[in-house]
């Protein structure tokens, strides 16, 4: 497959494992409508590239993104609103760029392979301070990582600064490290261990988590008993087992 962008670096890094970089250095990687787009293009295929198990996601240069590209949406709505229509159809026009712009960012998300977020210098969102609400995801998806609604209301309202630490005591992030080297390093190694696990059973554990955030634990358990109907029959199973009961090396799995 091809991996040629304008907005992004993607490299293959060996052994299963693919590494995308926003790449707008000069604008701390400001995520305007052809980054968007080449967003929602490389997770759709690296979502089927057997060649790929994970994926490591950083941004080139300074920061990992200083948000939207107020530039260009402000122009591009600008634009919208200037056109000789009513509010029913400048809302449908503006209903469905939302709608696009969620589209690559529900691709991270949906991609089975795993996506490792390794996050330096700026990463904003703030969607309040330029007088809207957060369309994208911020408001859906954080208060289910976090846990902490109070907290998460008093960010999303107030757009105010936090850091590391307090990233870290919230749940929004796993782990914090004093460098950006530090932070690639373990990147890298999570990536590595994961990639040479099974990719059925990585796989499988990042669909059947994300169905479980959004449904009932009784759900949860149908819908992960219907998955292992097949996964369940797999050569990967078999070698795992062989494995670990007698103390041998971890497998070399077949792609997926």
């Amino acid at each position: 497959m091809s991996y040629s962008y304008k907005c992004l670096l993607v490299h293959h890094i060996g052994d299963g494992v693919f590494h995308v970089q926003l790449n707008r250095p000069k604008q701390l990687n400001a995520i305007n409508p052809e980054m968007w787009e080449e967003i929602e293009d490389v997770f759709r295929k690296l979502d089927t590239d057997s060649d790929c198990r994970v994926v490591i996601f950083s941004g080139n240069g300074r920061a990992f993104t200083a948000g939207i590209d107020l530039k260009s949406f402000s122009s591009n709505l600008t634009d919208l609103m200037a056109k000789d229509h009513d509010v029913a159809r400048k809302g449908r026009e503006i209903l469905r760029l939302a709608e696009k712009m969620a589209v690559a960012f529900n691709l991270i998300e949906k991609c089975t392979k795993p996506v490792i977020a390794a996050i330096h210098g700026y990463c904003i969102v703030r969607e309040l301070a330029v007088g809207f609400a957060a369309d994208q995801g911020t408001l859906n998806r954080l208060p289910k990582i976090v846990g902490n609604h109070s907290w998460m209301h008093e960010i999303a309202m107030t757009a105010r600064d936090f850091y590391g630490p307090e990233a870290l005591q919230q749940g929004y992030v796993s782990r914090l490290f004093d460098t950006q080297e530090a932070m690639m390093a373990a990147a890298k190694e999570t990536a590595n261990a994961i990639a040479t696990s099974s990719p059925v059973a990585v796989q499988g554990t990042k669909i059947v988590l994300n169905y479980a955030r959004d449904h009932s634990v009784d759900e949860s358990l149908r819908y992960v008993a219907i998955w292992n109907m097949s996964q369940l029959q797999t050569e990967d199973m078999a070698q795992s087992a062989v494995a670990v009961m007698t103390k041998g090396p971890k497998p070399i799995y077949a792609k997926l």
